[in-house]
């Protein structure tokens, strides 16, 4: 569980946390996100005047689909992570701030929300298994990497054509 005890950090003023993510863990469900085998999540927490700072690494690989042919690419992510949170602001302060709020009279923070948030932002949106990798033919759907569909090139929609006549500057 990524938490810290808060009167144990007050404490030690230094603490480790170090876990394991998979794909069926409950910090990334309804993310779309894949795990390849297990994704290390490794942080430091260390108390400061007024608040928690934590930093680490995320070290692991995602798999995403090629956005041109569908096939499975798998994304290496190894990344810094630093993390602020501060007594004695609302969540509208805390967001002004760039920081994260801890709630009064906490017990504990919860490091899941912020890990996951910094994960999310990690995660390339777009890959492609391959700089050459041409996809699919729009026409008639077949993956084109490999070979040519014979598919003529499509024609232009003659609904544009003033605007092909069209002069600028």
């Amino acid at each position: 569980m990524l938490k810290v005890d808060l009167s144990q950090l007050g404490r030690v003023r230094r603490l480790e946390i170090a876990e394991s993510l998979m794909s069926d863990d409950p910090l990334l469900e309804g993310t779309g996100l894949t795990l390849r085998g297990q994704f290390h999540v490794r942080l430091e927490a260390r108390a400061t005047a007024g608040g928690v700072f934590v930093d680490g690494r995320l070290d692991g690989e995602v798999v995403r689909e090629c956005r041109r042919c569908l096939e499975p690419v798998v994304v290496p992510i190894s990344e810094e992570v630093a993390l602020h949170f501060r007594t004695g602001l609302d969540p509208v302060e805390a967001e002004f701030e760039e920081v994260y709020a801890i709630p009064e009279r906490s017990r504990e923070l919860d490091l899941a929300g912020p890990v996951r948030e910094h994960l999310l932002l990690t995660v390339p949106e777009y890959v492609v298994c391959r700089e050459s990798c041409r996809g699919f033919c729009p026409r008639c759907g077949a993956e084109q990497t490999e070979r040519s569909c014979g598919c003529a090139a499509s024609e232009p929609d003659e609904r544009w054509a003033v605007l092909r006549d069209l002069k600028l500057g």
